[in-house]
């Protein structure tokens, strides 16, 4: 801040008076003389401090002067009980003499016809701010106060005085010496304090072209980037505070929204390197919060949509998200909030060409719309979200495995690694070994397109963001529980041996016409076939089932078999034992009923033994969503995508059952 006096002129605001508070018999009125409300001066803009060290109210110990029009040849009364309220207001009570002149006035206010109060008041002391061209007055003398005819400028809120009238001014040409308002030539001062703002800045500017220029000396060899910035700064009247934001944020890839100061007015894309020289920008504080307003905006912004899409059940988070700023707000709102938050001028745009500007528009050193990434974000989370709440069972006896390519995939046999020898009194150990036996697998992608136009923003469309991502998302999870379950049902051959995984050969099947639904009797036989499973060698695997996989058909006869205590197929009179009551979790799924509605499955411990393997890109069982702006399409296209693949390991861990 830089401090200066200045004497002698005076100046006059202008506020309404409370005509409806007037009093018909005491000839009274109170009003709001002057308050803290900026006024435009040709040295600034002007803001009188409203405290009691600031206001020299010495002139109106007895009652202050209250003339017709600034005119001092024509007092009409007195204000008494002058105080500063805490709104930072001064008021007072206008007391209208019974003069001729004080009369016709009085009348006119009561009726409405005259309806302003104006101050007249001596400037002293200001403090100038040096960031802006705000001025101060920290130090100033109320004269007089008048009911006035026409204010200087009406079309302001309150109707203020620019530079108003010399209170003392002679109309018959004479010049009035009364030494007690301080009264000096107008023009004579005005001038006077023209140049010395001329000179103050010049010399300001000066400094601010030399401060930019200094910042940005080191680094103008790194790219044509930063001298156009540099004289984008110089040009567009950027303070040197602000330039270095920027530069530093250059400097670091990703530059903040020009926020604070000025605001940036785009025409054909983001500010980079190529399009910073036609930056406009324009005065008019447009601060919305430092430098993360952008990380702000896709927080709220995000929590918004995905509760008006009902993608978050979450009760607290429901609440929190209800309270942001975003919430309630349409699509297109929202699209227009992204191009305000990184200072993209929308006045004149319709909703598609806001809506693609959001679509289009990035901050620098973003290669992309951070709009773009917001709708993305939530696509993503209704797909995962989709995937997640999918109804799948495969996990539950599967194990899931991880490659890191699409290359094919070896996977040996465990079960080939034999039994311990026995090691006498200084005997030799021998490294045990795996035949070459193993099976193999090959990553395969399963994908899907979907589209969010522009139209789609505009209609403020959520399923586009909910019921189309989420379906994706269960899409993809549905396919990997059709890869698990087609390594059961479609019966594959093993890489180890070229026979189906289920075969008479493998000890592991019950043909049609042999098979039988499941009981005590029929499980105890797939039990014994699994443990007497052998490997390569011979040796005994002794193999004990862990599920009993059935269709949606043999799903409560399963179950009644895994808890009974007593046999189900006994009689009243003869109960036995249910031999098999919890040895075996039961895995029921439709997709087993699509194939054949009496067949059944147990397997393994997928921990214990080779089963199935479902393995993922590395090891991400989660769909992955990616995004381009579209190009046949208006708005953004996304893909969802799942890499994996399904295969069985052994068959010695796996039995089949006709069921006819």
């Amino acid at each position: 801040m830089t401090e200066r006096t200045i004497s002698g002129e005076v100046y006059q605001r202008t506020l309404v008076l409370q005509r409806d508070q007037a009093d018909n018999e005491a000839r009274t009125i109170p009003a709001a003389l002057s308050s803290e409300i900026p006024v435009s001066r040709w040295f600034g803009t002007e803001v009188l401090v409203h405290e009691s060290d600031a206001i020299d109210l010495s002139r109106a110990v007895d009652g202050l002067p209250m003339l017709f029009n600034h005119n001092a040849d024509q007092p009409i009364g007195i204000i008494r009980d002058i105080r500063l309220d805490a709104d930072s207001k001064l008021r007072g009570v206008l007391h209208f003499s019974k003069n001729a002149k004080a009369s016709e006035v009085w009348d006119d206010v009561r009726d409405g016809f005259l309806k302003d109060i104006s101050i007249g008041y001596q400037i002293r002391k200001w403090k100038e701010d040096a960031e802006s061209d705000t001025v101060r007055v920290t130090d100033w003398l109320i004269h007089e106060a008048s009911v006035v005819t026409v204010p200087a400028d009406h079309t302001v809120g309150i109707n203020r005085n620019m530079e108003g009238i010399m209170p003392t001014e002679n109309k018959s040409g004479g010049e009035d010496a009364r030494d007690d308002l301080n009264v000096v030539d107008l023009k004579v001062t005005r001038e006077r304090n023209l140049k010395e703002g001329q000179d103050a800045g010049a010399k300001a500017e000066r400094k601010r072209q030399a401060d930019i220029r200094t910042s940005f000396n080191a680094y103008l060899t790194r790219g044509g980037e930063y001298q156009d910035l540099l004289d984008s700064c110089v040009d567009k009247g950027i303070t040197a505070v602000r330039a270095n934001e920027l530069l530093l944020s250059l400097l670091a890839g990703d530059a903040q929204p020009m926020a604070g100061d000025y605001r940036q007015t785009e025409s054909n894309g983001s500010m980079d390197r190529g399009t910073a020289k036609d930056v406009k920008f324009q005065q008019g504080s447009f601060n919305r919060g430092g430098a993360d307003v952008l990380d702000r905006f896709m927080e709220g912004a995000e929590a918004a949509i995905m509760v008006r899409a009902n993608l978050i059940e979450d009760r607290d988070a429901q609440k929190a998200a209800r309270r942001n700023e975003f919430y309630g707000m349409r699509m297109s709102e929202i699209a227009r909030e992204y191009l305000r938050a990184i200072n993209v001028d929308t006045k004149g745009m319709d909703q598609r060409g806001m809506v693609g500007a959001a679509f289009t528009r990035a901050v620098i050193g973003h290669s992309t719309s951070d709009f773009s990434s917001l709708l993305e974000n939530v696509a993503n989370k209704a797909a995962l979200i989709g995937f997640e709440e999918a109804p799948e069972t495969w996990n539950v006896w599967a194990r899931k495995g991880s490659l890191s390519d699409f290359r094919q995939a070896s996977r040996v046999n465990m079960s080939t690694f034999g039994d311990l020898d026995v090691i006498y009194e200084n005997g030799e150990y021998k490294y045990g070994t795996f035949s070459d036996l193993k099976e193999v697998l090959t990553l395969a992608t399963y994908g899907k397109m979907f589209n969010i136009s522009r139209q789609a923003i505009i209609n403020d469309d959520l399923d586009a963001f909910s019921r189309i991502p989420r379906s994706m998302g269960r899409a993809a999870s549905r396919k990997v529980g059709d890869l698990a379950y087609a390594t059961l049902t479609g019966n594959p051959t093993m890489n180890q041996d070229a026979t189906a995984l289920f075969h008479a050969n493998h000890s592991n099947y019950v043909a049609g016409g042999s098979g039988a639904a499941p009981s005590v009797s029929t499980i105890e036989a797939a039990r014994t076939a699994m443990a007497l499973q052998t490997d390569p060698a011979g040796n005994v695997l002794n193999i004990s089932p862990a599920y009993l996989l059935v269709p949606k058909a043999l799903e409560g006869t399963a179950k009644v078999l895994a808890s009974a205590e007593y046999d189900p197929a006994g009689t009243a009179g003869t109960l036995t034992p249910n031999t098999i009551s919890g040895t075996f979790t039961v895995v029921s799924d439709a997709r087993l009923d699509a194939a054949d509605a009496l067949a059944w499955y147990m397997l393994a411990n997928q921990q214990m033994h080779d089963t199935v393997e479902v393995a993922f890109l590395d090891g991400n069982d989660a769909p992955y969503l990616e995004s381009k702006d579209g190009w046949s399409q208006d708005g953004v296209e996304y893909k969802v995508r799942i890499d994996a693949v399904a295969a069985p390991l052994d068959f010695r861990a796996a039995y089949f059952n006709d069921g006819n």
